[in-house]
């Protein structure tokens, strides 16, 4: 189950959070416009997400990555951005 504190983790100013729920959060990239599922699944010993991804609101979302966190999962996508902001090239740090 996706908590409230998860919930919160995410920055709004960075993304705008379409649909949340106990299983599920959806969120737009406010810098790209790209849309993101997050789905938890959970396993008596461990649980993750599975990040879905579509470029437009009319498209299908695709899958995108697995994570083990909200933290990482927005973290990639927040990369993923980068990746995009900067020309579909590989970003330097």
């Amino acid at each position: 189950m996706i908590t409230k504190s998860e919930l919160l983790s995410i920055d709004k100013s960075y993304f705008t959070i379409l649909q949340a729920s106990s299983f599920a959060i959806y969120i737009k990239s406010n810098c790209t416009g790209h849309y993101f599922g997050l789905l938890v699944e959970e396993y008596r010993t461990f649980k993750h997400y599975r990040v879905y991804h579509k470029h437009h609101q009319h498209n299908e979302y695709h899958r995108h990555r697995d994570c083990k966190s909200i933290k990482v999962a927005v973290e990639r996508i927040m990369s993923h951005d980068k990746f995009h902001l900067n020309g579909r090239r590989p970003v330097t740090i």
